[in-house]
């Protein structure tokens, strides 16, 4: 294997494991204690099994998408944690979990349809 290839999938594994952490770094506030070991590992380690399945081609999914599920999951998580009004992480952890599931499928479904943004031309 060539080392271009290897340093891009050395890049997909970290960029994968930096962008699925956004959505898992939730839990962080919910249920876990603090920044021990296997509460790192409980956020990390996610990124970095899909890092490798898809920097392998094991995935059927490609780095962009994975890239869109982790800030449309993680931006989905805080919107409906502010719509319903969930601030208080110890009276509210089943609304929180609810939430965050239902923004992993929200994030699911725009990694999925796979949106492209065009910027509008001139017509002249």
């Amino acid at each position: 294997m060539s080392l271009p290839r290897r340093l891009e999938q050395v890049g997909i594994v970290v960029g994968s494991v930096l962008m699925l952490t956004l959505p898992f770094s939730v839990l962080w506030a919910v249920f876990l204690s603090g920044p021990g070991l296997v509460d790192n590992l409980l956020v990390y380690v996610p990124g970095l099994i899909v890092g490798v399945l898809v920097a392998l081609r094991m995935l059927p999914v490609s780095y962009g998408q994975v890239w869109l599920f982790g800030i449309a999951s993680w931006l989905a998580t805080f919107s409906l944690w502010w719509v319903l009004g969930a601030a208080d992480v110890a009276k509210n952890q089943p609304t929180l979990l609810g939430t965050w599931v239902l923004a992993l499928l929200v994030g699911a479904v725009v990694a999925w349809a796979k949106p492209k943004l065009r910027w509008r031309g001139s017509e002249a």
